[in-house]
């Protein structure tokens, strides 16, 4: 795949009438808590799942920078989504290692028809850290049944597959990847959050569902163990970078066009108040910022990409490329949510009573960017940079679905 497939104003231009509605009815979503299951189904209409996709199979053949560039608009139109859709492009990246696989071809040609991969690997409240309770059994007539219940499953409601953390019988992880609407799969709208509520990011119970042989997945015994981290969380940065430019964008467009003034204020119109221009410089700043971070971290993982989708590339060499990668993350972890959090925490500073209007959502900024960066929470990711700093000390290897648990004795 290469990054000049196409440009990146040709794929911004291709996207901007669908991003352009799906921003015009986001903060009525949201009041409404209406799932976008239609701005989704557009979405994968339009080829957004596949943008990873080799050409030649369908897709649209863009480079990690520029998918994370398109994510960024995306969350600028509605955050809900591209979070939906982390679990989703990071199963994309599994299977473009193996692309030349005749199995791995036939999952990235359902993918560039549209298809959607969901996330169930996180175990409930009350495993121990690295427990997996969900089970892949076989049947005595041939093939298998899967049993367990996962939490925090995000955008399960929008996904046609649902890969799955599991074990066998022996206890060895596998990963059963089953149809969403497959008899015994139960998809639960119960995420309670005050941000982010749109997501889809609920309970999955999987009770006696059937799996065939060729939906199993196995790990390798051997190869890299840090080969593809940090794309989930580069994700939820860009989306974190979307609300600053959303929240940057729709106050500017309420100041410029408002035209009272307070009596302690300068200039005739708001927008030639000097306290008005630096509020909107500050917040213009912080998306700049967190854009331009953001662009620097990709370009640091697509060099350790190149390494770890290169089958013969020695696995010392892709996790020690990967450390730079998770230690780029870290900081921009820190650094964006930072200041996102306190850009839409200060939003409505020098608007006015008029701005807390439930009608403009204003205040969906804040959850929502709350509600992001309390994913791997940046404290985390600061010590982290402390203890390499200090004392050389590299980060744990990243484990989806086995990152949070209890520490039991």
């Amino acid at each position: 795949m290469s990054a000049d497939a196409v440009s990146d104003a040709e794929l911004l231009a291709r996207f901007a009438p669908l991003l352009s509605r799906i921003a015009e009815g986001a903060a009525a979503r949201e009041q409404a808590r209406a799932l976008p299951h239609d701005e989704v189904r557009a979405l994968r209409e339009a080829g957004l799942g596949a943008l990873r996709v080799p050409q030649e199979l369908g897709g649209h053949g863009v480079s990690l920078r520029q998918l994370l560039v398109l994510l960024r608009e995306l969350a600028a139109a509605d955050s809900n989504i591209p979070q939906a859709l982390r679990q989703h492009f990071f199963q994309v990246e599994l299977l473009l290692r193996d692309a030349d696989d005749s199995g791995s071809r036939v999952w990235l040609e359902r993918v560039a028809a549209g298809d959607l991969f969901g996330s169930a690997t996180t175990e409930p409240r009350g495993s121990a850290l690295g427990e997996v309770g969900t089970v892949l059994a076989r049947r005595p007539g041939g093939g298998y049944r899967l049993d367990g219940r996962k939490i925090y499953g995000t955008g399960n409601a929008y996904a046609q597959w649902l890969p799955v953390g599991a074990v066998d019988e022996s206890g060895t992880p596998v990963v059963p990847v089953v149809p969403a609407d497959r008899t015994g799969v139960s998809i639960v709208d119960d995420w309670n959050g005050f941000g982010q509520r749109l997501t889809a990011t609920g309970t999955t119970v999987f009770d006696d569902v059937r799996v065939e042989e060729d939906e199993v997945r196995r790990f390798a015994a051997e190869g890299p163990r840090r080969g593809g981290s940090g794309l989930h969380q580069a994700v939820l940065l860009a989306t974190l970078a979307g609300i600053a430019e959303s929240a940057a964008r729709e106050v500017t467009a309420q100041l410029r066009g408002k035209t009272r003034v307070y009596f302690t204020g300068t200039g005739e119109l708001p927008r030639h108040d000097a306290v008005v221009q630096e509020h909107v410089g500050r917040l213009r700043a912080t998306a700049d910022a967190a854009r331009w971070v953001l662009d620097g971290v990709a370009r640091e993982m697509e060099a350790a990409w190149s390494l770890w989708l290169d089958r013969d590339a020695a696995p010392e060499d892709v996790d020690a490329r990967f450390v730079d990668v998770e230690l780029a993350v870290a900081s921009a972890q820190v650094t964006i949510s930072e200041q996102v959090l306190d850009a839409t925490a200060h939003l409505l500073d020098v608007l006015g009573a008029s701005s807390l209007d439930t009608g403009l959502g204003l205040d969906r900024h804040w959850r929502n960017a709350r509600a992001v960066a309390s994913h791997n929470p940046y404290p985390f990711k600061a010590r982290l940079l402390g203890d390499h700093a200090l004392n050389g000390a590299e980060p744990a290897a990243f484990a989806v679905g086995r990152d949070v648990g209890d520490k039991h004795p």
